[in-house]
């Protein structure tokens, strides 16, 4: 049975639903206002996805040191997003090849992107100037520091998380 349907029809997936907690956590996060404005995130489209991305990259970048049951749940939260985002396509009112034609391109902008900032996560880069090459391009530099002090922090609290915290959500952002 197809992923989608097996999720509507088959029993229920742990990983799927602890994906759904942490995505939706992280999705409410991404839209603080704080983080959008002048100098700051675009308040748009892309500046929205990217900055869900940023977050999503974090707790993908933690998941790395679970083996199979971190790569299970990455997948697994990969797969609530990709399904969100059709979702939104749909409330759109964009056709079925509509979709398709345009869900590919943006899952291979999302692991670019979050290739660009698990990497930069695991050098322990200054994830400012990885800001300031894409999302924050236009953006103001005091706000590139914060950001990228903000990811470094976040991707710190998660690491200090077991498996169990993670899964359930139980993980808090900075200030």
């Amino acid at each position: 049975m197809a992923g989608f349907l097996k999720r509507i029809f088959g029993k229920k997936d742990a990983a799927f639903e602890d994906a759904k907690t942490i995505y939706s956590k992280l999705m409410m996060q991404s839209r603080n206002p704080k983080f959008y404005g002048t100098g700051k995130v675009p308040d748009n489209y892309d500046g929205r996805i990217d900055l869900l991305t940023l977050h999503i990259s974090a707790v993908l970048e933690t998941l790395n040191k679970y083996e199979q049951q971190g790569e299970r749940l990455s997948q697994a939260i990969y797969d609530v997003m990709r399904d969100d985002f059709e979702i939104a396509m749909r409330e759109e009112g964009i056709s079925d090849t509509g979709i398709k034609r345009r869900i590919k391109p943006m899952m291979q902008l999302f692991f670019t992107r979050t290739k660009t900032y698990v990497e930069a996560l695991q050098n322990n880069s200054d994830i400012s100037v990885v800001l300031a090459q894409g999302l924050l391009k236009d953006g103001n530099k005091d706000f590139q520091d914060f950001l990228g002090t903000y990811l470094a922090d976040f991707s710190k609290i998660l690491s200090d998380k077991s498996l169990g915290d993670v899964a359930l959500g139980d993980f808090t952002f900075p200030k």
